[in-house]
């Protein structure tokens, strides 16, 4: 899968991941990321909703129908979609 977001390309691994889901704790902690979703309740109803409408993503950016099988890299993509991050 190709992924608009290079970085989500390079999660091949649970390690790239955890890598990458402590990266983003890092960020928003020091300020250098600022989410739209910075409670854990919105946070979680964004990734709820996204994953049920991530049809549409796939159509129309990825051009490819949703995997049966999420990956690493799928995950690491329903995290960054809830945060709403620039």
């Amino acid at each position: 899968m190709n992924w608009p977001d290079a970085t989500l390309n390079e999660i091949q691994s649970r390690e790239d991941l955890a890598h990458f889901l402590t990266g983003l704790a890092e960020k928003i902690r020091d300020g250098s990321l600022v989410v739209e979703n910075a409670t854990t309740d919105s946070f979680m109803d964004s990734a709820g909703r996204w994953t049920r409408s991530m049809d549409g993503f796939f159509k129309n950016v990825i051009k490819e129908p949703v995997p049966e099988t999420p990956d690493w890299a799928m995950i690491a993509a329903i995290f960054r979609a809830a945060l709403v991050y620039e």
